[in-house]
């Protein structure tokens, strides 16, 4: 198959390349070049050809990686004619930066979210519960605050519980709950729901066929 075929590329750059104060365009740039990483730098026409670019462009595109401190480009005189090298070095480096950086905020996230609960629950947590608290996180991609959200939903209930929590995010995600304002907007939704549903339980039932009048004194 040729997807196959494909072209490693770090996935924390196809997500956070913002970071690195790039756009897309100088994105696919980079891409074209990790083929070239250590070697030759190809022609600024060859990289045109397969781009919406010209050859002026793409040689600003490059420049401005450069400036960036994203490449370097050098001059090999090891044989008879130079040749430019293109080396990558410097967006791995960035890259290795910013993933310490994430790594550390989220080890501060999770401590934080790991105090609030054993805070609402006014006990330490189980190896179980600290479990489940990183599945949240890692596997099912809720994000802090969200999950921050469903334990204050929990005890706004009196109903604080491991159980409950995973119901209500289960809940909000079939939902595509993603903010805190969409928690709030099912919240009150429910709680409106809620209210209609005990409203109709009590309504008064009369016996219309045998003439029974509620208006009657």
């Amino acid at each position: 198959m040729l997807i196959n075929q494909h072209l490693s590329v770090p996935h924390i750059l196809l997500k956070d390349y913002r970071h690195l104060k790039i756009n897309e365009t100088e994105l696919v740039v980079l891409l074209k070049l990790m083929p070239y990483d250590g070697k030759e730098m190809p022609e600024f026409k060859e990289l045109s050809d397969e781009m919406s670019l010209s050859t002026e462009q793409v040689a600003a595109q490059i420049q401005g990686l450069i400036q960036k401190d994203l490449i370097t480009i050098h001059v090999d005189r090891s044989h008879q004619q130079y040749s430019e090298i293109i080396s990558l070095e410097p967006l791995d480096r960035q890259l290795q930066a910013r993933f310490q950086e994430k790594t550390v905020s989220h080890e501060v996230s999770f401590n934080t979210l790991f105090e609030r609960f054993e805070t609402a629950f006014s006990r330490p947590l189980t190896p179980i519960e600290m479990q489940t608290l990183s599945h949240w996180l890692d596997s099912d991609h809720h994000s802090l605050e969200i999950i921050e959200a469903a334990l204050d939903e929990a005890v706004s209930h009196d109903k604080l519980s491991f159980k409950y929590i995973d119901r209500i995010l289960l809940n909000w995600q079939k939902r595509n709950v993603k903010t805190i304002d969409d928690s709030k907007t099912v919240s009150n939704d429910f709680k409106t729901g809620r209210k209609m549903t005990k409203t109709i339980q009590n309504f008064p039932v009369f016996d219309w066929v045998n003439g029974e009048n509620p208006y009657a004194k």
